[in-house]
C-alpha cells in the first residue's frame, strides 16, 4: 500500500499493559506514535490496562499497532482478541506470537525442523553440574534470570514455568528480520558487549549500559550463517512484520546456540533494531511501514 494510502486509515498504537515490560512498552509506543504523527498518519495512541479493552472497539481502527511487550502482547492474547472481533493488527498472528512466547516449546520445534542447536536443558536437578542458568520460560526484557551456583538455590526452581540450562560463555549476537514487500530480510547482525552479569533489563535499556558493534566482529561464514538461519527460522514459524532473534556464539568452540525469538522488538530510542534498520539505511517510519503494510 502506497503511503498517501496509509496515511488515510486510522491506526491504533496500543502499549503498556500489564506484564513486568509494561514500562519498556509505553517506551516503544510513543516512539512509534510520535514518528507516525509526526509523518502526518491518522493515528491514536491507547495505554492498555485489563479494564479498557473495550476502547478498541470504540475507536473502530483499521489496524491496531501492538506495542505491546510480554503477556497479553507477545502471546498472541491481543492478535486473539483483534481475531475475535475482526480487526487488523500488526506482528505475528496468535499461533506463531504463542509458539515464540514460549522458550522451551520454541526450542523444541526449532530442533525438530531445523536441527538448530541450543543450550542444553537441565531435567534432572540430581544430575546439575553448576554453575547453571535459569530464566523463564516466557517473558522477555531478560526479567527472572538468576545464576545458580549449589542445591539450595535449585530448589525452588524446578517447575514448568522456568528453564534451567547449561551456561554458554561467549558473544551475544542479534539478528532483526522484516517483511519487505513479502519479501523475508534479516537487515545485520549485533554484537553485544555489556559489564552486567549477563544482557539484562537494565543494560538493554539504560544509555551507556552496552557497546553494539554493527556488523558484529565475527568471520564472514559465521555473519552469513545467522543471517540465513534467521530467515529460515522466521519463515518455519509463519512470523510477520518484524522479529528479533537472540543466539550466543561459544568462546570453547566457536559453535552458535539460538537462545529465543522475540516476535515484539523493542522499537524505543536506543533498541537494537531501529539500531540495525538504520545500519541498512532503512529509517525509523520506513520500518514502521514495513511492519503496517505486512499486516494490510
Amino acid at each position: 500500500m502506497i503511503e498517501k494510502n496509509l496515511k488515510l486509515i486510522k491506526i491504533l498504537i496500543v502499549a503498556g499493559g500489564w506484564s513486568d515490560e509494561r514500562e519498556v512498552s509505553l517506551m516503544t509506543g510513543k516512539n512509534v506514535f510520535h514518528c507516525l504523527k509526526k509523518n502526518k498518519f491518522n493515528v491514536k495512541f491507547l495505554d492498555i490496562k485489563k479494564y479498557n479493552l473495550n476502547k478498541i472497539l470504540l475507536y473502530k481502527p483499521d489496524i491496531i499497532f501492538n506495542a505491546l511487550h510480554g503477556e497479553f502482547g507477545e502471546d498472541g492474547g491481543l492478535n486473539s482478541f483483534a481475531l475475535k472481533n475482526n480487526l487488523t493488527i500488526t506482528h505475528s498472528g496468535s499461533i506463531s506470537s504463542a509458539l515464540c512466547f514460549n522458550k522451551r516449546l520454541l526450542k523444541n520445534y526449532l530442533k525438530k525442523k531445523l536441527n538448530i542447536l541450543t543450550p542444553k536443558e537441565i531435567l534432572n536437578e540430581k544430575k546439575v553440574k553448576f554453575p547453571v542458568i535459569s530464566k523463564p520460560n516466557w517473558g522477555g526484557s531478560s526479567n527472572g534470570i538468576k545464576f545458580l551456583n549449589n542445591k539450595k538455590q535449585i530448589k525452588n526452581i524446578y517447575n514448568h514455568q522456568n528453564l534451567v540450562e547449561e551456561i554458554i560463555y561467549g558473544k551475544e549476537l542479534t539478528v532483526t528480520v522484516i517483511e519487505n514487500n513479502n519479501k523475508i530480510d534479516a537487515i545485520g547482525v549485533t554484537e553485544i558487549e555489556f559489564d552486567n552479569a549477563h544482557y539484562d533489563y537494565d543494560a538493554k535499556y539504560s544509555k551507556n549500559k552496552s557497546s553494539h558493534f554493527l556488523p558484529a566482529r565475527i568471520p564472514k561464514f559465521q555473519y552469513n550463517f545467522l543471517i540465513n538461519i534467521s530467515k529460515k527460522i522466521f519463515r518455519v514459524c509463519n512470523c510477520k512484520g518484524i522479529a528479533r532473534l537472540d543466539y550466543i556464539m561459544s568462546y570453547k568452540d566457536k559453535k552458535i546456540y539460538f537462545l529465543e525469538m522475540n516476535t515484539h522488538p523493542g522499537l524505543t530510542k536506543i533498541s537494537l533494531a531501529p539500531e540495525q534498520a538504520n545500519y541498512q539505511k532503512i529509517s525509523y517510519l520506513y520500518l514502521l511501514k514495513q511492519i503496517i503494510n505486512s499486516s494490510l
